[in-house]
């Protein structure tokens, strides 16, 4: 097994898996699902138990899998940041976070119970193994070349497909695709919420798509920040705010593009 560190982004993607619903405030741990405790320290103060079980079944949703897998005999599911799991390998995983009657609006399913994991061991593979932070690329020197938050930049000298157009509103296709000329623009996006993670770092974290955009290159969504929120997952909404490029809040939780100080007009 090769450890898996997430350091505070791993800790922010627990986090982001623990609401009652995905869109209730942070008065519980935040971000998909519910138990009534209150949030935990980003950096652990200790390390948990590591309990080990092969995986049976996988469901990718927003960046996360949701791993069926059997321990002992006795099958359980557990949440982990997306990471190259395949069905059939014995993966370690924490168990300080249990969420009990948990619903999953992204995948439409509840769950009786199921595990939040912020520590993750991964199988070796043959072939050079890489813990969990450096196949996410957090553990590399240039932070260009990092992904933070599910989210990858382009190759440095990929240009855009098509030329900068200024325009009143934009596709989450084109804010990634001219992120550098409109940096520090203010812009428009009509879209839907995919996701409401409420009070990380101070600030609530809005996932909207529109449809266009690249699912493989993770270019159809893209997260709007702001003090707060009332918007919830599904609304259709109207965002503005102004765009930060090559935006880095330390521990590998970088964005290549993000939207800062946003309002959302409900349609």
């Amino acid at each position: 097994m090769k450890h898996l560190s997430l350091t505070t982004l791993a800790l922010l993607t627990s986090l982001t898996f623990a609401t009652a619903t995905e869109t209730t405030p942070a008065t519980k741990i935040d971000m998909h699902g519910g138990k009534e405790v209150k949030i935990p320290s980003a950096i652990p103060t200790h390390k948990a138990p590591i309990f080990y079980a092969e995986v049976l079944e996988i469901k990718p949703a927003m960046g996360y899998k949701y791993l069926k897998v059997q321990e002992q005999g006795k099958q359980t599911w557990v949440a982990i940041a997306n990471a190259p799991v395949k069905v059939g390998d014995r993966i370690g995983f924490d168990k300080k976070t249990l969420m009990k009657d948990f619903k999953s609006k992204s995948l439409g399913q509840k769950f009786k119970e199921i595990y939040f994991a912020s520590d993750v061991y991964l199988p070796q593979k043959p072939k050079g193994p890489k813990s969990m932070k450096d196949m996410l690329g957090l553990g590399k020197k240039d932070p260009h070349a990092g992904m933070g938050m599910g989210m990858s930049p382009e190759p440095k000298d990929e240009k855009p497909a098509k030329p900068f157009v200024k325009k009143d509103s934009y596709t989450v296709e084109e804010i990634h695709m001219w992120r550098k000329s409109l940096k520090g623009q203010t812009v428009t996006l009509t879209g839907s919420v995919f996701k409401v993670s409420h009070g990380i770092m101070k600030r609530d974290w809005v996932h909207v798509g529109d449809g266009t955009g690249n699912e493989k290159k993770l270019t159809d969504d893209l997260v709007f920040t702001a003090p707060t929120s009332t918007v919830k997952a599904g609304d259709k909404i109207v965002a503005k705010g102004t765009v930060a490029v090559d935006k880095d809040f330390g521990y590998g939780y970088f964005y290549p593009v993000i939207i800062e100080k946003s309002t959302f007009e409900v349609k």
